[in-house]
């Protein structure tokens, strides 16, 4: 533990001082009576989400790479020389706390804000970032109430899940016969509204709604609802809930010896999610807001990038908070400006072709033309079986 302290402190202490180098080289502009030196200026980037977990900061660590690639172009905007920083904050995916931090970067001198990672920290710090006129893009949240409102300030580079589980129920119930539905979710507010969402599609899809539960949203027995559904034999069972949960509700369906098929959502299609079950058979499927990553061009390179930066896997969903940044850069570019207001005018008009596939915005800040990927299990690998485009 002294020796990670001492490691994470020194490379703190570098980036400060080439900040500090940095800041004090002049750089010349032309003005009336000869040349004006003008210093490097400091461009701060928020970002926020519960960086205890490892699919945040892995996301936090594909932000600071895509901050290190812009910096190494010595940036300019408006004539002036520019340096690019994430400040970060941990929001623990609390409510209370993602206020506080939203409230933080209003008050900074953040051109914008890459988060909030979980659903419900999204949508809570959403009304505060608009209010403001502060850029918010969220690079895991899918939740469709992030855009329902119309700020102006929010940005989804994911499509929503509401849209996702329209295309995924109609498929799984027409084309696969799966009409007899069981839906667990986590009693969260991701967790419930996917299930609203997902009870509607099936039931539209001509499908039928066996049983629907709650459990805590902490809790590893799954005893009760397994029961239940052995008694109402559904020919699916849907959750929403955190990984960890699916994970233990993965296996918990092995030793229930029930051979329905079980829909989860979230980052699970990782090899890390697979290790933490150990072996589960082709009954579970995932369905997730975005095309297979791994077969997007630029991705190897960017995995080896990162794997060379971090000395770590980068997680799938690493992706969009590193084509968050470029983005975000991308429109101070574009606009020539780091002027909040016209950043958001700017990132409504763009088109931007991200690693993650191309980016673009309609009116609420909602992705166009999204894709999702129905994911299974064949040999303890995740295969793609179907990509869907929304409507």
């Amino acid at each position: 533990m002294r020796q990670r302290w001492h490691s994470c402190f020194a490379r703190r202490m570098v980036y400060v001082a080439l900040v500090l180098t940095l800041a004090a080289l002049p750089t010349a502009s032309h003005a009336e009576g000869g040349l004006v030196e003008q210093p490097v200026r400091i461009v701060p980037i928020g970002f926020a989400g519960p960086l205890s977990e490892i699919n945040a900061r892995s996301g936090r660590n594909a932000a600071i790479l895509a901050i290190e690639e812009v910096n190494k172009s010595s940036p300019r905007i408006n004539g002036q020389s520019v340096f690019f920083e994430l400040m970060e904050q941990d929001d623990k995916a609390d409510p209370r706390i993602t206020e506080y931090i939203a409230r933080y970067f209003v008050n900074s001198k953040a051109i914008g804000v890459v988060g909030h990672w979980t659903s419900n920290a999204t949508v809570t710090a959403a009304p505060i970032y608009n209010e403001a006129g502060l850029v918010q893009i969220s690079p895991a949240s899918w939740s469709r109430r992030f855009t329902q409102k119309s700020y102006r300030t929010a940005f989804q580079i994911l499509g929503s899940d509401d849209a996702g589980l329209a295309v995924a129920a109609d498929y799984l119930v027409r084309e696969l016969q799966l009409r007899r539905v069981f839906i667990l979710d986590d009693g969260a507010y991701l967790g419930t509204s996917m299930a609203d969402y997902l009870s509607a599609h099936v039931k539209a899809a001509g499908g039928e709604i066996v049983y629907r539960m709650s459990v805590n949203g902490k809790t590893s027995d799954f005893n009760a609802p397994l029961q239940k559904a052995q008694q109402v034999k559904p020919d699916l069972i849907f959750f929403s809930g955190r990984v960890i949960q699916s994970g233990v509700l993965a296996r918990n369906l092995q030793r229930f010896q029930m051979s329905t098929k079980l829909l989860i959502t979230g980052t699970v299609v990782t090899d890390n999610f697979l290790q933490n079950v150990e072996k589960i058979d082709s009954t579970v499927m995932a369905i997730v807001p975005s095309t297979p990553l791994e077969k997007r061009p630029g991705m190897a390179a960017l995995q080896k990038k990162y794997a060379e930066r971090f000395n770590a896997e980068m997680l799938p969903f690493a992706a969009y908070a590193y084509d968050s940044v470029h983005l975000l850069i991308a429109a101070a570019k574009k606009a020539n400006s780091l002027d909040r207001g016209k950043l958001i005018d700017t990132l409504h008009d763009m088109k931007y072709n991200g690693v993650t596939g191309p980016i673009a915005f309609d009116a609420n800040g909602a992705l166009l033309k999204p894709s999702y990927t129905l994911y299974g299990l064949e040999q303890q690998k995740w295969v793609p079986l179907r990509v869907f485009t929304a409507k």
